[in-house]
């Protein structure tokens, strides 16, 4: 039961990592598309729909190449955001390769638990990032993302954001 107990631990983690690699790429094409429009590319209803469906399909390095690439932007940036790429691929394509033989002992599950906590939080500081970003692009063009975010997590009238109390 003990192990169970423990390797549910180990997927919420997992579940909580990725949900900010979601939310953070979600926010990155978010950015992409406001900027999209104003600066003319996406036009209409359905330039945007394009755009968001060409972007959408991206992997991360995809989208985060042209901000990597800028020279508006510090090297250590730079870097944070390398580490967030490099972060999410682990995590998605192989961080239970990496673990499994880990997983098979208490101390290794705890192991790989603390390894996805560390996970989550360089995710959660991306998402954190571009939603600032985003946030106050869409200032200048009156868009108020907190409140669009606030709806989106409420739509299903409950708090989809999960709780870091049992994690942190």
């Amino acid at each position: 039961m003990k192990n169970r107990t423990e390797m549910s631990e180990v997927f919420a983690v997992y579940g909580y990592a990725a949900y900010y690699a979601q939310l953070l790429e979600y926010d990155l094409v978010s950015v992409w598309m406001l900027d999209s429009i104003t600066q003319g590319v996406s036009l209409t209803k359905e330039d945007l729909s394009q755009f968001q469906g060409e972007w959408s399909r991206k992997t991360l390095g995809k989208l985060l190449h042209p901000l990597k690439q800028s020279v508006l932007l510090p090297d250590d940036l730079k870097q944070f955001l390398e580490t967030v790429r490099t972060t999410r691929n682990i995590l998605t394509h192989d961080f239970f390769l990496r673990v499994a033989d880990d997983l098979r002992s208490s101390d290794g599950r705890e192991k790989a638990k603390a390894q996805l906590e560390e996970m989550a939080a360089i995710l959660m500081k991306g998402q954190e990032f571009f939603f600032s970003v985003l946030t106050t692009y869409g200032k200048d063009f009156e868009i108020d993302y907190d409140a669009i975010h606030r709806k989106l997590l409420k739509q299903d009238d409950e708090d989809a954001e999960p709780s870091l109390e049992p994690y942190f």
